[in-house]
């Protein structure tokens, strides 16, 4: 997994005014709690542009009073004009303390069902999920290839060993949409051969045997 190294330098003062003036020179406050102790340090913001500005999923190793940690990112706050990173909250990670994050989903293959005119739908870019440090994926990638027109593929069906997803089993998180034009192909000889609303086969029959009876007068 890929690991962004920050530098930080602790925070000798905590109030609005010292952390304006950190973010007015370039620097981004940050808090490091989930271990021993809470640490409040700040770092330059290009230190965490591959952190933020990233769709993968990517550790934090945080140097930090000559130690080093290793971390998430839980929480992060932006301004809201200028889109410039504000604040960010880290969660350290420790060995048997399972940890809640979302990891991105991707699908490979052409399925099947495209061949025929379908369209993959894609429900979800990331997923939730629960694992100790050890056990967390960089990316979860699942294969659509056997998807024909019509199929889904549900949470229940992803195993990882020692991951839990945080999503309702049943919750689709692919599917083939069927083609319109193949919905109109199907139903229209349906809707031909279907008797007239209310009709039974004998009174649809009626007509026919009435003819009969004329000729025969």
């Amino acid at each position: 997994m890929e690991t962004v190294v920050i530098n930080g330098t602790p925070r000798t003062e905590l109030g609005k005014k010292a952390t304006r003036a950190l973010r007015k020179a370039g620097n981004v406050p940050c808090n490091l709690y989930g271990g021993k102790e809470t640490l409040n340090f700040y770092a330059p913001v290009a230190d965490f542009r591959k952190l933020i500005y990233t769709p993968d999923f990517r550790l934090a190793e945080i140097n930090l009073n000559g130690k080093s940690y290793k971390a998430i990112v839980k929480e992060s706050q932006f301004e809201p004009v200028k889109d410039s990173l504000m604040h960010l909250d880290f969660q350290e990670l420790v060995d048997d303390v399972k940890v809640k994050v979302y990891v991105p989903l991707k699908l490979t293959g052409t399925p099947k069902g495209i061949i025929l005119g379908g369209k993959l739908e894609q429900a979800f870019r990331k997923l939730h999920v629960l694992a100790l440090p050890k056990d967390l994926p960089t990316e979860i990638v699942i294969d659509v290839t056997d998807m024909g027109l019509g199929a889904i593929k549900r949470i229940k069906e992803i195993e990882l060993p020692g991951v839990t997803f945080l999503h309702a089993p049943a919750n689709p998180f692919a599917k083939v949409q069927v083609p319109r034009t193949v919905v109109e192909v199907v139903a229209a000889p349906v809707a031909a051969a279907a008797p007239a609303a209310g009709a039974t086969p004998a009174a649809a029959a009626a007509p026919a045997d009435a003819k009969k009876d004329d000729k025969k007068k």
